[in-house]
């Protein structure tokens, strides 16, 4: 991966440290067998990032029992990636 020239080189100097150690830290991990897994539920706010949707409109759709689907999950509410997927396919997600 390249940097632009125009980069101050103290910063890029730390962009390329930050990154060195990101990946080390990601192949010891996997070296080590862990697996690295995508979430498959998001919290309402991670829901409402994931489909730019107001986190009130997510809320009020809920209470009408409409679309995105949702989960209680230890008591808390949850989206699965796939139904917040399916919401935005729809249509249903702020535009």
């Amino acid at each position: 991966m390249s940097i632009s020239p125009s980069i101050d080189p103290a910063m890029r100097r730390l962009a390329e440290e930050i990154g060195n150690t990101v990946v080390e830290q990601l192949f010891s991990r996997l070296q080590k067998g862990e697996t690295l897994v995508t979430p498959q539920f998001l919290s309402p706010r991670q829901a409402s990032v994931y489909t730019n949707t107001p986190l009130k409109t997510l809320e009020a759709r809920r209470h009408k029992r409409e679309s995105p689907k949702f989960y209680r999950i230890g008591g808390r509410i949850r989206y699965a990636v796939e139904d917040l997927r399916a919401f935005i396919i729809e249509g249903g997600a702020v535009k």
